[in-house]
């Protein structure tokens, strides 16, 4: 073998090998199915009841809290919603992490009923950054939208990974299963 032959093999592999790896690592990423806009409320309490309805065993919520006019958290519908799902499903879970202590309808009607399965943290400290996300069964299905404080139009991305692999769940929604969880350890409840 010549050295010429020698390096173009190395050259081919070196090029190829990582290319094969990174298709196998990203190639289900064609089974989520993503839309993004921008929402206002009626939009949100719509995306908000296909996250709930979605839930089997667990439903994170980072939000604001905080009580608006058409807030989601006072929407009958809403909490018609998260009422049977939490009645459907012995297993769902639902924890919220807000940055508003108001009294919202959702948190007093269902913490009351499901006070070990409907639990409700509150953030220490100044508003952190402007992401919020409702994720349901560690990535099955979550949406994530970003706005400044009562900003009635939010930017969002809804992303449906029920057709994906976990692997591609996490990498979708990991960051922000490990945030919440990092902020509930440091949150008053």
């Amino acid at each position: 073998m010549t050295l010429e032959y020698l390096l173009s093999i190395v050259v081919v592999g070196g090029a190829i090998l990582p290319a094969i790896g990174l298709w196998w690592w990203h190639w289900d990423s064609v089974n989520v199915r993503v839309q993004s806009g921008v929402n206002d409320d009626e939009a949100a309490v719509a995306m908000v009841l296909a996250i709930v309805k979605a839930a089997r065993k667990s439903l994170i919520i980072r939000d604001d809290g905080n009580k608006e006019p058409e807030t989601v958290y006072d929407d009958a519908n809403v909490i018609d919603t998260v009422r049977k799902q939490l009645a459907d499903n012995d297993e769902l879970h639902i924890r919220c992490l807000f940055n508003d202590r108001d009294d919202l309808e959702l948190v007093r009607q269902i913490a009351a009923e499901y006070p070990t399965r409907f639990q409700v943290w509150y953030h220490n400290g100044p508003r952190p950054d402007d992401i919020h996300y409702k994720i349901a069964d560690d990535g099955l299905v979550g949406h994530l939208s970003w706005h400044e404080y009562k900003q009635p139009e939010r930017d969002f991305k809804l992303l449906d990974c029920s057709a994906a692999k976990p692997r591609t769940r996490k990498r979708a929604f990991g960051q922000y299963l490990r945030q919440f969880e990092r902020e509930v350890a440091a949150a008053a409840r």
